[in-house]
């Protein structure tokens, strides 16, 4: 049995047919030196600093079960509530997000209506989004257009998109909203309304909470505690920060099992099995996964159908970059997760005020912050910048919209090259092709797929292994 790719998806699909089938040789084959695909943790100068993800979704079931399976729940922790809420960059400066929006969705009328985020004619055509009909047409939009759609061309810009658009680095009016966020075009289609569908779901979670019987809450003063009702933070992480993860697994599979520097150069079908070359030699297998990138996939497949489609699959570079300062030097107040710059903004996408999000990442008298760089906007110049070019750029750019900050006390660059992998229109089709011409005892899994969270790469490991041992009985 092989696995190729030693991220998360990778990891996890090898831990769960192992522990199905314990007498089964496995052989999980990583092209780096190192594993955890863009999950990486520097621990240094008692900072904990997650360089790509920092945290994973909990409604998302996934990760949050395997986490707990490996007995890891001592070290699950979840955001700080004093730092909840996220900055806009806006004219040069930060202003908060108006209190009630997920996913860029108004729920509360005030705040809206206070915030200088949007002109006048932004809020009102924000505010009509309950009153606009639900789409009929059947077709494909993407994220940009959905929202422009249904909260204005100004709130999509400014607000909605940046937000939604930011987590995979691209450009909103590229990305597929069937296949990065599917559930807001349910929320369109069950009630009408991206508003009225969260408000009437956070009614019933408080009507879950408070124990009442089910049933759709309908009544004005339902709705109007909802709208106030603070939302918990979705997002977890690990004390340890997110490699923690990615060791556990590890280190539940076989020993030898594992073989880093090992890229998968070729797959050729021998009969029923699988003849798989690597850079340290061959083995044969009775199947295999493919938790690599999908370009790697494709030419480790080398067939003509599936591999035209998987190199369709645009993926971006980018870049993060740390910094620890001391803390009476920092003239912000530090009092949110931080803050995202939609495009017009300058040169970051975004950056995370880290020990104020995290309880534990940086010594006392010190903080951590960490700015994102490339994806759609410029990801295609960052090979040609040095870290330090990098690391200037990020730190003018923090400088300007947080005001002084005082001399590093250490900095910090982690790239991803081509890392970033885009849902863009038409991927649900593309992906259900590629399955459906994949040959027969090969699985593909991963970031490129069905979603780039952590919980999403869980969940398809899982869904490869269990039909992997299915296959083979």
């Amino acid at each position: 049995m092989v696995v190729v790719g030693g991220g998360v998806t990778g990891l996890t699909a090898a831990y769960r047919i192992h522990t199905a089938r314990p007498e089964w040789r496995i052989s999980l084959l990583e092209a780096d030196a190192r594993l955890g695909g863009n999950i990486q943790t520097l621990r240094t100068g008692g900072c904990v600093i997650d360089g790509g993800p920092d945290s994973f979704v909990k409604a998302k079931p996934a990760a949050h079960r395997l986490a707990l399976e490996l007995g890891l729940e001592s070290q699950l922790i979840s955001t700080e509530p004093s730092a909840r809420r996220v900055l806009f960059a806006h004219a040069g400066r930060l202003t908060p997000m108006p209190e009630g929006m997920a996913l860029g969705i108004p729920t509360r009328a005030l705040p809206m209506l206070r915030s200088p985020l949007l002109s006048w004619r932004g809020k009102a055509q924000l505010l009509m989004e309950p009153f606009r009909p639900a789409r009929r047409a059947r077709g494909e939009e993407s994220i940009h257009d959905f929202l422009s759609r249904r909260l204005g061309e100004e709130a999509a810009s400014r607000l909605a998109a940046p937000l939604l658009g930011g987590i995979y680095a691209g450009d909103p009016k590229a990305l597929s909203l069937a296949a990065t966020f599917p559930q807001l075009s349910e929320l369109e289609r069950q009630h009408g309304s991206l508003v009225l569908g969260s408000l009437a779901q956070r009614a019933s979670m408080m009507r879950r909470a408070e124990g009442a019987p089910p049933g759709r809450l309908r009544s004005l003063s339902n709705l109007v505690r909802a709208s106030r009702m603070a939302p918990h933070s979705p997002f977890v992480s690990f004390r340890d920060g997110m490699s923690t993860l990615v060791y556990s697994l590890a280190d539940r599979l076989p020993t030898g099992a594992v073989r880093r520097g090992a890229a998968v150069r070729r797959l050729t079908a021998e009969g029923a099995r699988w003849r798989v070359a690597h850079a340290g030699g061959e083995l044969t297998a009775d199947a295999v996964v493919l938790a690599c990138p999908a370009r790697a996939a494709a030419e480790a497949l080398a067939e003509p159908g599936v591999s035209s489609l998987l190199m369709g699959i645009d993926y971006l570079s980018t870049a993060t970059v740390f910094f620890s300062f001391d803390r009476s030097e920092v003239a912000h107040p530090l009092d949110s997760t931080g803050f995202i710059a939609p495009e017009g903004e300058g040169e970051l996408l975004a950056a995370t005020f880290v020990d104020s999000k995290w309880a534990g990442r940086a010594p006392s008298g010190q903080v951590l912050i960490r700015g994102f760089l490339g994806g759609a906007r410029g990801g295609e110049r960052l090979a040609s910048r040095s870290d330090a070019e990098l690391g200037r750029v990020v730190l003018g750019e923090l400088r300007r919209l947080m005001g002084p900050l005082g001399e590093p006390r250490g900095s910090w660059v982690f790239r991803f090259a081509g890392k970033n992998p885009q849902p863009h229109l038409g991927h649900s089709e593309r992906v259900a092709a590629v399955r459906r011409l994949s040959p027969p005892g090969v699985w593909l899994a991963g970031a490129a797929y069905d979603g780039v969270g952590i919980p999403d790469c869980v969940a398809q490991a899982e869904r490869a292994a269990r039909e992997l041992l299915a296959y083979l009985g």
